[in-house]
């Protein structure tokens, strides 16, 4: 990671280890229905609602689990074989869809059978997220451990643009979202088909016993670990200002395409997939980039950019202008995000990965749980757009707090291993 071109080079080289390639392949369709059922649920909701309230419940009920279930299962990733628990967790899914595919195509579905499934789909998600969070440095060199994350952050959003697309046209084509969530299924279905070919034996990484106790011990550990870390901390509080205010936004856009634009399920698609070319675009820029030296400072800068864009977006009643400003959302969420994460994975203990980088995913995606029903309650009395400008704001003004402390964070961020000074390493417990 020394070097622009090299970034490039070592995305190439990183899919010559067979079980990454594997599992690169094998999980870019999933991602792709992932996207697109995330729409349909939303379309959805709002088609049995018409309520912004509802919308922001919907997230929240996707979200919010993740902040009770995160840190466990971070101590479980550091416990248990990581493919086994990723194969688990993919594994639901597949039945998950299934059964929201048949309840849609019958009928049967209501905004509280939605909202239950919601709920059972956020309880999956921490385990599925600890497991795909730590399985990347299990199947790559160190080396090009950067590159790799950086190919998996485009992958992400090539989906994140292709997925809404794929929904917008759907719906629109069938007047329905019940094959969404079938195709959610079959490409969860090829990735555990993936996963079962993996040669590497991942080895649970953590001593095991010790019993429920004994995963508290390590739960507290993981979070006196991350709150004792001068670089660490910092820059995931950072993270919490967007969190809970940018990812949030985006759960309103079926909102802002029926009621502000009115533009019905297709616009909805291009305001979607507005993001995922944004973040793709970040995604290729942090390749381009490489190296980790500066990367602190991108994290403050973007999620700065976050902010205003989200303003500008609120304010935005031109269709075409609400698309860029969507797409500098994108860049800036997602090099925020891929930068924190790759910061974290360089800097953290190997001992504390998977509880470090569970709560890296608590806040990711357990915070924005908070503000979608924050937002979408300020939505509801004050308008979809003055909701939007508000949370942009709030996410730009945390940026200073995170500016005058940018030295700190760059200094213990930016050293590998959790070797610096107030990273110290840690034992399991």
């Amino acid at each position: 990671m020394s070097s622009s071109p090299a970034g490039f080079r070592n995305i190439l080289a990183s899919l010559k280890h067979r079980d990454y390639a594997i599992y690169t392949y094998t999980h870019f369709p999933g991602l792709i229905f992932m996207w697109a059922q995330r729409i349909g649920v939303g379309w959805l909701a709002w088609e049995l609602t018409h309520s912004p309230s509802w919308l922001g419940l919907i997230a929240m009920a996707d979200l919010l689990p993740a902040v009770f279930l995160a840190p466990v299962a971070g101590a479980v990733a550091d416990r248990m074989s990581v493919i086994k628990l990723l194969l688990i967790s993919e594994a639901f899914l597949v039945v998950y869809a299934i059964i929201l595919w048949l309840l849609t195509l019958t009928g049967l579905i209501d905004i509280w059978i939605l909202f239950a499934f919601s709920i059972v789909l956020g309880c999956n998600h921490p385990f599925g997220n600890a497991g795909r969070a730590n399985v990347t440095p299990l199947i790559v060199p160190q080396a090009i451990l950067g590159p790799a994350i950086a190919l998996n952050s485009i992958c992400f959003n090539v989906a994140r643009s292709a997925g809404p697309a794929v929904a917008g046209g759907l719906i629109a084509a069938t007047n329905s979202v019940n094959w969404l969530f079938f195709l959610f299924g079959a490409g969860e279905a090829v990735l555990v088909i993936g996963i079962l070919f993996f040669r590497t034996q991942a080895q649970p990484r953590q001593r095991q016993g010790g019993g429920v106790k004994g995963m508290i011990n390590d739960v507290r550990a993981g979070f006196g670990y991350v709150l004792t870390h001068a670089g660490i901390g910092p820059i995931l509080l950072l993270l919490i200002f967007g969190a809970i205010t940018s990812r949030p936004s985006n759960e309103l856009l079926p909102g802002f395409a029926d009621q502000i634009f009115a533009r019905g399920a297709e616009g909805l698609g291009w305001l979607g997939a507005a993001v995922g070319i944004g973040g793709i675009l970040g995604s290729v820029w942090l390749a381009w980039r490489g190296g980790i030296a500066g990367l602190a400072d991108v994290v403050v800068f973007n999620t700065f950019v976050m902010g205003i864009g989200l303003i500008g977006f609120g304010v935005s009643s031109n269709f075409w202008l609400a698309l860029l400003f969507l797409g500098i959302v994108g860049w800036s969420l997602n090099v925020a995000g891929v930068g924190t994460q790759t910061l974290l994975q360089w800097s953290v203990d190997p001992a504390m990965r998977g509880r470090v980088m569970s709560i890296f995913m608590l806040i990711f995606r357990g915070v924005p749980a908070l503000g979608a029903l924050l937002i979408g309650l300020a939505a509801e009395f004050f308008g979809l757009q003055w909701a939007v400008v508000a949370a942009g704001a709030i996410c730009a003004t945390g940026c200073i707090w995170a500016y005058r402390r940018r030295a700190a964070m760059t200094e213990h961020l930016e050293r590998p291993g959790g070797t610096a000074e107030g990273g110290n390493k840690t034992s399991a417990n």
